[in-house]
């Protein structure tokens, strides 16, 4: 995969959902976004499906969000945990797994993965992976459209509590496809 994609920025990996003894993985790297899924090859045996989203040379770019515990604000209800404050972002059709995944995170993370979809870009294919408890998560997620991938990775702690008190550190990144 990673010389499909050149060197890695960011991955992950674990046992596919149909399967729990078959690997999955995604690595987004400097020149392409690759997923690997298991599969059956033409004699009924386990394979890998790979497929490689490309991308313009020299178009990743990435931001750095950083949302820090605040105090709540006098008159101001208090949102749970696990919800975040409404985005302004537009209607993407995610999946209800990778949309709740999201709905955690701080509304700029959300806005910056989800532009170029609001913005007329199709989506093609997505997912997202955490790993953690109620109070700290780990996260990665990738939207990959017909014009552009973005993908977010990070760290938040402090989640069980209101949202105000959550602290998160994600780095957010995005890509221009290229003609595959």
């Amino acid at each position: 995969m990673v010389a499909r994609v050149g060197p890695v920025v960011e991955w992950w990996a674990d046992c596919h959902h149909t399967d729990v003894r078959r690997p999955y993985a995604v690595v987004f790297g400097a020149r392409g976004l690759a997923v690997a899924k298991p599969t059956v090859n033409d004699r009924g045996g386990p394979a890998q499906l790979i497929t490689v989203v490309p991308f313009v040379p020299s178009s990743l770019r990435h931001a750095v969000v950083v949302q820090k515990p605040t105090r709540r604000v006098a008159g101001r209800p208090e949102l749970p945990a696990g919800h975040s404050a409404p985005s302004a972002v537009g209607e993407v059709p995610l999946p209800r797994q990778l949309r709740d995944l999201l709905g955690n995170l701080p509304a700029e993370a959300q806005a910056r993965l989800q532009w170029p979809f609001v913005n007329g870009d199709v989506l093609d294919e997505s997912d997202r992976y955490y790993h953690g408890g109620s109070n700290e998560l780990d996260v990665w997620a990738y939207l990959a459209g017909r014009r552009w991938v973005t993908f977010v990775s990070g760290h938040g702690i402090g989640l069980s509590g209101p949202v105000h008190r959550a602290s998160w550190r994600l780095i957010c990144r995005q890509a221009e496809v290229a003609g595959r």
